[in-house]
């Protein structure tokens, strides 16, 4: 087989000469309210299998939820090292975080208020260390013991050079500061490093929390317009897929047949933490609760459930509210996604004790390489009454409430993007040799994408993977007009890939299994990830905001500041394009398998005002 060619392209051909369907789904519909709850049953652990490292036994629902707490969006917060505990049974172990022993406070920020916060590099010695890939793009052996790092907000519209591009990061002692402007309506955001070449690694370490922004109907009080649960009765999740050695440490790496030190294109945890704990628990009281759910981890989606099949709502994704509460029981959740979900307990008697649960399967790639599936998350144990559980009958379109979100269209203007799995011929077959790739082109090509603010396209991302991958674009909005599966056999046979770092992106509408699929109803507001399932055209509208919505040039040139190292814009592998001397500009698109956007699935993307 050509190096150069899509692995699930030739898995998929083998499959359609043995006659085999393939399909894809993007989650389970909501369903009217209210169900009969019906109990979901357990299932058996997953297998200890020979190809993948494996945590101890931990006893699940042991240890109390940390709730993170809520501090204004200002100010210093310092990226540090300390030691801690992920369960009970393990021992403590050193982890990075934003003033805290793991991940940060919840930043609290408001619409059109302009919050500036520096963040000061204490981090010390790499905690993974030893899983650093020198051979990714401007990695060396310094990032071991003096880590790159930066600060992206996840969802926020800020100017180029408070970002956090992954290309400028700071060492130990520097002090990267940021100005974000907040203009957008409430929603939930997220911070986290994204230094190149290390970014799964140093989020995994810890360098990740919430940034909620608020306004005028979402104030995060008790009297907010919209009547949503507020104070204690409005918790941030961050649920991470990990895996621990003995020692308590995290092991990064799944397959034991993968040499230390080498991105391994993916990372499944076989335990989950909440909040930077293993399985916890939570008493809750019988009323309606709001859930800032984040989606953390690396490389795992999810499909969260509870135990008892008790239906929720699904109110919010990404960048603000759905017009309506959706009534559902079962939501998935993409690395990078973010859901807002309000619970209601109040029919639930003291003493009773639900689960979140994960009923997502693995897609192919994974089921091949018999990662484990995952399937507790945490528990929720009732006890003792509560405010009135209300839910608002809606959110947006009405007098005292945020405008309606405008109807979903189809754009005139329409870029086709591929998403490809690749042969790395820069290393040897004995080291695992994949990477994934954006349009057949490395991050460092001079082959840059190129938009106009101020106007509206339709994206066709086609997955020709036999993965999954969640599509975050930095700075833009997006809206889920379709998806549609495709046999991706057909196409590129249709379409012979070129030599990798030609681009290749032909449309794959010819090679459609069936009709397009609507998104489900949770799935419709503003967004800035989207889910892409293997073998699927997923479509979507973009949205480049105008210079007079942003304030700022969004193609003013970066300057790399006092203390900071740049990594040349333009290049291939290696610490020699270390450079502060070319021009910096634009903003990056990538998908969220953290791993896959270490190596090679990110590219830049500039965007002009002429």
């Amino acid at each position: 087989m050509n190096a150069n060619l899509p692995r699930r392209g030739f898995l998929l051909g083998a499959l359609g000469i043995l006659g085999l369907g393939v399909t894809a789904t993007a989650g389970a519909d909501p369903v009217p309210l209210p169900p009969p709850p019906i109990p979901i049953p357990p299932l058996p652990p997953p297998p200890l299998t020979p190809l993948n490292y494996h945590s101890p036994p931990l006893q699940p629902f042991v240890d109390v939820l940390p709730i993170p707490e809520t501090v204004p969006a200002a100010g210093e917060l310092a990226a540090t090292a300390d030691v801690h505990r992920y369960h009970r049974d393990l021992p403590e172990t050193r982890s990075w975080g934003f003033s805290r022993p793991v991940l940060g406070p919840n930043l609290e920020a408001w619409r059109d208020r302009v919050a500036r916060i520096a963040f000061p590099q204490r981090l010390g010695e790499h905690v993974l260390a030893s899983h650093v890939d020198v051979t990714m793009h401007g990695v060396t052996d310094l990032d071991r013991t003096d880590p790159r790092f930066t600060v992206h907000l996840h969802g926020g519209a800020n100017a180029p050079d408070a970002d956090g591009h992954p290309l400028i990061g700071w060492r130990n002692g520097g002090r990267p500061s940021f100005t974000y402007t907040n203009r957008q309506e409430a929603a939930t955001l997220w911070y986290h490093d994204h230094a190149m070449g290390i970014t799964r690694l140093n989020i995994q370490a810890g360098l990740a929390g919430m940034y909620y922004v608020r306004d005028e109907f979402d104030t995060g009080a008790a009297d907010n317009p919209l009547g949503l649960p507020s104070g204690e009765f409005e918790i941030p999740l961050i649920v991470q897929d990990r895996t621990f050695n003995p020692d308590g440490s995290i092991q990064p790496m799944v397959g034991v047949y993968i040499p230390e030190g080498y991105n391994q294109s993916g990372q499944l945890g076989d335990v989950a933490c909440v909040n930077g704990m293993v399985w916890p628990w939570l008493g809750v009281r019988r009323t309606l609760y709001r859930f800032r759910l984040l989606n953390g981890s690396n490389s795992r989606p999810y499909i969260f459930e509870f135990s008892n099949g008790m239906p929720f709502f699904a109110i919010g994704g990404d960048l603000g509210l759905l017009d309506a509460p959706v009534p559902t029981t079962s939501i998935r959740v993409s690395p990078g996604e973010r859901v807002d979900l309000l619970v209601d307990f109040s029919g639930l008697p003291d003493g009773t004790a639900v689960e979140l649960i994960n009923t997502a399967l693995n897609d192919l790639g994974n089921t091949i390489f018999m990662v484990p599936e995952l399937r507790n998350i945490m528990r929720f144990t009732v006890s003792g009454p509560g405010p009135p559980a209300i839910v608002p009958p809606v959110l947006r379109g009405y007098d005292g409430l945020p405008e309606a979100l405008e109807p979903i269209y189809s754009p005139e203007s329409v870029r086709v993007m591929t998403l490809m799995g690749l042969n790395d011929d820069s290393r040897s077959a004995a080291v695992f040799p994949t990477m994934m790739s954006l349009n057949n082109l490395p991050f460092l090509s001079s082959d840059i994408d190129m938009a106009r603010a101020g106007t509206t396209e339709r994206w066709d991302i086609v997955n020709c993977t036999p993965f999954d991958h969640p599509i975050h674009i930095h700075l833009a909005r997006m809206r889920v007009i379709s998806r549609q599966p495709i046999l991706t056999f057909a196409y590129w046979l249709a379409n012979y890939p070129p030599a990798f770092g030609i681009r290749w992106a032909p449309p794959a509408d010819a090679h459609a299994l069936g009709p397009e699929q609507l998104p489900p109803p949770w799935e419709l507001g503003w967004k800035d990830t989207v889910e892409c399932p293997t073998d699927t055209i997923t479509r979507v509208l973009v949205r480049w905001p105008s210079v007079e919505e942003l304030g700022f040039d969004p193609d003013a040139a970066i300057p790399v500041p006092a203390g900071a190292e740049a990594i040349a814009p333009s290049g291939t592998h290696g610490a020699d394009h270390l450079s502060g001397h070319e021009d910096i500009r634009g903003y990056v698109w990538h998908c969220h398998n953290l791993d896959h956007a270490d190596h090679d699935m990110m590219q830049q993307v500039r965007v002009t005002t002429d």
